[in-house]
């Protein structure tokens, strides 16, 4: 006995294909679609944070702060007036130990012509530690200690020691490769036509 197959049957068939093809293709577009916008997300996240770096030309962002000797800091007051040189630290940073001569030699040879201020991070530390940290190292320059490191921050450091100086006029010129030779830097930094260009 013969099989009689009736064309709508077939068509039907070749439909019902046709249809799962075209859902195939349209979840394979979705997907890569949605790789294209995840990539271009993060690309943009990227480059966001790229911006967040406080970089050679920028102006300091202002801050106040308290230092460990009970007076207060405050970068606008120095607008103007004085260069100011800050180091964000930690006393478990080895590369910072090595710093404190150079900091201590600076300080007290051009402390009328710059103020310096070593800002704690408070990653890992305390007052007490700092307290024994300045004891035990002799440490000739003024600290401050930067709870839950908000400055620290808003000065985009990741990492310690990092340093920054700020010229007269409220400009960084210098963040990290701080001349070793501040003679032939620091008359620059004091004159108010140094903006923006390293000095």
């Amino acid at each position: 006995m013969k099989t009689f197959n009736s064309p709508f049957s077939t068509t039907k068939i070749i439909s019902n294909d046709h249809r799962m093809m075209m859902r195939n293709m349209i979840v394979k577009w979705l997907f890569i679609f949605g790789c294209l916008m995840t990539t271009q997300v993060a690309a943009t996240e990227i480059s966001s944070q790229s911006k967040k770096f406080l970089a050679v030309g920028d102006v300091a962002p202002q801050f106040v702060i308290q230092r460990l000797n009970g007076s207060q800091f405050s970068l606008a007051d120095y607008k103007g007036k004085k260069p100011v040189y800050l180091i964000f630290w930690n006393t478990w940073c080895g590369y910072c130990i090595k710093k404190i001569p150079k900091i201590n030699a600076i300080a007290r040879q051009y402390r009328q012509d710059i103020e310096i201020l070593a800002i704690n991070t408070s990653w890992s530390d305390n007052l007490g530690a700092i307290s024994e940290f300045q004891t035990e190292h002799q440490t000739d320059y003024p600290m401050a200690f930067d709870d839950e490191a908000v400055i620290t921050k808003s000065y985009h450091v990741w990492g310690a020691p990092t340093e920054f100086i700020i010229d007269i006029n409220g400009v960084v010129v210098h963040r990290d490769n701080i001349p070793d030779a501040f003679d032939t830097h620091i008359a620059r930094w004091q004159k108010t036509s140094c903006q923006q260009e390293v000095c």
